[in-house]
This record gives structure tokens, C-alpha cells and sequence, in this order.
């Protein structure tokens, strides 16, 4: 059963850009996060023990996070700003009672770290999975229930790197949709979810648009993709490297297929059974 919560979020300022806290009235984990240019007037705010999510964009214009611990964020963050130039914002983790110490902060850098890396909504530049800590059980629990709370506080702070497109076990019970060219140009398979179609990691994606298409704003759509590394290149094809949800049947279509399609027609079942006929009513 989930338990209700009340979350409380404070603006000092005023701009949730510059900087804002939360936390769940009932619990002693806060996330206070910081613009890079706000740091030196938030040192009462920053001047603790915790983990930190830098928070910007890489040179090619990838979301981009690093996750680190400190025993003084304020400390470590100056550091950084001499550093490490992707990031523009911060988001800390502090444990108002007092009660984080070196072996939760190493664990949780882990666990974030591992968390982020799964999703895959940012970029992270870690190289590692953090340093590696043995940890008493007690506080192994301890740390997953912290980051229950962080996950769930960031989230209403509009931060989602712990949180996926999709969960796997909506994906995974979902009736899936094909998509394929007779001449083999594409093959891709999805899900429809939350009013959303996700076409799934592994699709095959035409390579060159229809010639109507050349110089469109679909074509440096799927350029951006690209970038981003949502398709990849790979032995001539291009293939979806991660699950990517698309806000219309149609958008997912016409950039699997990189022309002009009705993806409520297009994506059918195994049964040629049309998205449409499951989906839409009359």
C-alpha cells in the first residue's frame, strides 16, 4: 500500500531557478537545490554533510550530471566551480538529524550513480560507480530508504534523473505494436503509455528520408536524437539505443520511417490488429 505524503517546498528567494528546499514533513531528508550563481550567498544552506547532483549540459548540448559526497558541500562545490564548467545548478542531500556519516554518503554516491546510469534521462559523467564501501546491513537499509526520499523529492522539484521514461513493468505488460517495411528500410516495435508510444530499444530506424523530407524539421529531429544517442549508428543501420517515448503514434512512425505517416494505422499487433482499433473509440 502507498502512504500518502505531504511535501513541503520552500523558495527563499522567491525563483525556484536560483534556489529551492524540500522535504517530507515527516522525515529528515532535505534537497536543497542551488544555481551555480546563488553558491557564495547560500554557504548557511550548503555548509554540511551530504551527497550533490551538478546539473548542466555537456559541449554537444547532452543533459549531463555528476553525483558526488562531501563531508562540506559548500567546500566541495568551490571546488567544482574552479573545476568542472558543464554544470549551471545543484541539487544536495542532507539529512536534517544529524544522522549521515562517511559510510551512507559513499553508499548513496553508489546507489545514485547506478540509479541515474539506469534510466538514462541524463548523461552522467562519473567515470566509475563511485568508491566502493562495505556498509553494516542496518545501514544498507537505511540508505534505501533515504533514496525512496530522494528520488521522490527531486522528482517534485521537476528533476528527473532517477526516474525512467517508462517503468519496465508498464513496457513489459503492455500489448506491443510493430512497424515494418516491406524492404527491410525499417523494423521497430512499441508500447502505448500514458498517451505516449515508446518505441522500443532496438528498433531499426530508416537511415535516409524520403525526398520530401530532406532539410525537414523531422530529419534534424532524429539528427538530435542522434546526438543524444537515443539512435545510434551500427553496421549501416540505425538503431534505438534505449527506449524513447514519442507524445504521438504518429511522431514515433514518421521518425521511424522518416516520412509522413497516421501512426494510429501504422503500429499494429502481430495479429494486424491497428493501434487504433485498440485504442480509439468511436
Amino acid at each position: 500500500m502507498i502512504l500518502a505524503k505531504t511535501i513541503e517546498i520552500y523558495l527563499p528567494t522567491g525563483d525556484a531557478s536560483k534556489v529551492s528546499q524540500a522535504r517530507i514533513t515527516t522525515e529528515a531528508i532535505r534537497i536543497v537545490y542551488v544555481a551555480k550563481s546563488e553558491i557564495n550567498d547560500r554557504k548557511t544552506d550548503l555548509d554540511n554533510i551530504g551527497c550533490y547532483i551538478l546539473v548542466g549540459v555537456d559541449s554537444s548540448g547532452n543533459k549531463m550530471v555528476y553525483i558526488g559526497e562531501s563531508e562540506n558541500i559548500y567546500t566541495r562545490l568551490q571546488e567544482h566551480r574552479k573545476k568542472k564548467d558543464f554544470w549551471d545548478g545543484v541539487y544536495t542531500i542532507q539529512n536534517l538529524s544529524g544522522t549521515f556519516d562517511k559510510a551512507h554518503l559513499t553508499y548513496l554516491e553508489q546507489l545514485m550513480i547506478q540509479k541515474a546510469n539506469e534510466t538514462e534521462r541524463f548523461k552522467v559523467e562519473n567515470s566509475n560507480g563511485g568508491k566502493y564501501t562495505s556498509i553494516p546491513e542496518s545501514k544498507l537499509n537505511e540508505c534505501l530508504v533515504y533514496f525512496e526520499t530522494i528520488k521522490t523529492l527531486v522528482k517534485a522539484l521537476g528533476f528527473y534523473v532517477f526516474v525512467p521514461e517508462i517503468e519496465k513493468e508498464q513496457l513489459e505488460t503492455q500489448i506491443r505494436f510493430y512497424f515494418q517495411s516491406k524492404d527491410k528500410l525499417w523494423d521497430a516495435q512499441g508500447v502505448f503509455v500514458d498517451e505516449k508510444f515508446v518505441v522500443l530499444k532496438g528498433s531499426i530506424a530508416r537511415t535516409q528520408p524520403v525526398r520530401s523530407k530532406l532539410g525537414s524539421n523531422q530529419l534534424k529531429f532524429k539528427d538530435r536524437l542522434m546526438d543524444e544517442g537515443v539512435i545510434i549508428e551500427s553496421e549501416g543501420y540505425h538503431i534505438f539505443a534505449k527506449d524513447y517515448a514519442f507524445n504521438s503514434p504518429s511522431l514515433a512512425s514518421d521518425m521511424v520511417s522518416l516520412s509522413s505517416t497516421n501512426g494510429w494505422d501504422k503500429w499494429k499487433t502481430k495479429d494486424g490488429i491497428t493501434l487504433g482499433d485498440v485504442f480509439r473509440h468511436e
